[in-house]
């Protein structure tokens, strides 16, 4: 029983309100620095299921997608779910969204809420990527999880956007201010607002800093190479192996809570 509390534990929702922020990037390349911390199996869910770009940041040749697992929800057995997901030459798994735009739109919160349990007594460690749409599907995958990365760029419209969705996450979805980690990506430029006024306006810490490079996250983008292998000793890396390890101890002081 204990095992099984613990996997349901270590489910992160990267999401942010704004779009062009990097969720797709943080999700692969912390669930490749997860993988590797723990040295346990880690599943990166590509949760925006209309245009999700997962599968391509990876450079995954495959048509599987999370839709043939929704097709047997409620049947669904460690077999089938090894045979859908993809194993990225790091060792991390990935759940594709689905190629079709119909078979996307035909996702109902109920049967992903049936994979996603599922799929949680296969992964011990489960990251989705949000993206920046928020409807009921996302609201599923945040739900399940344990704590949501919120990702916000140092600019005025993320800050914006950012507090809207804090004053919506503790009061229409009625989630817990410490459910909510802010991630401060395209950190460290010298027209960026200050870490301690972002602090100010959202009246709440951040959690953790990625610097800012644009020529390694585009170039690891468009190779199709996440930067944790492309590049694994740069600053960026190393901010989201720390970020990796600060989540792993989150989770531990829950576990001890229980």
């Amino acid at each position: 029983m204990e095992n099984t509390i613990e996997k349901r534990k270590r489910i992160i929702t990267v999401f942010s309100p704004k779009g062009g922020v990097g969720t797709t990037s943080i999700a692969a390349n912390l669930g490749i620095s997860m993988h590797k911390l723990l040295d346990e199996d880690v599943l990166v869910i590509d949760g925006k299921h209309l245009f999700g770009h997962l599968a391509l940041y990876c450079n995954l040749r495959t048509s599987n997608s999370i839709n043939d697992l929704i097709e047997h929800a409620g049947s669904l057995d460690e077999r089938l779910i090894k045979q859908v997901v993809f194993q990225h030459n790091s060792g991390m798994f990935v759940l594709p969204s689905p190629t079709s735009i119909v078979e996307a739109q035909g996702i109902q919160p109920k049967d992903l809420f049936v994979v996603l349990q599922a799929l949680q007594e296969v992964f011990p460690n489960i990251i989705i990527d949000g993206g920046n749409y928020l409807h009921e599907n996302t609201v599923t995958y945040m739900d399940t999880s344990s704590k949501v990365l919120v990702v916000l760029n140092p600019d005025l419209a993320s800050l914006r956007d950012t507090r809207k969705f804090l004053d919506l996450s503790t009061s229409v979805l009625t989630y817990p201010m410490e459910k909510m980690l802010l991630l401060l990506n395209f950190a460290g430029r010298k027209e960026n607002i200050k870490k301690d006024e972002i602090e100010k306006i959202l009246n709440a810490k951040i959690f953790a800093e990625i610097p800012y490079d644009s020529n390694l996250t585009l170039s690891a983008i468009n190779e199709g190479v996440p930067f944790m292998v492309k590049k694994p000793r740069h600053s960026i890396s190393k901010a989201i192996n720390e970020i990796s390890k600060n989540l792993v101890n989150i989770f531990e002081n829950l576990d001890d809570e229980n």
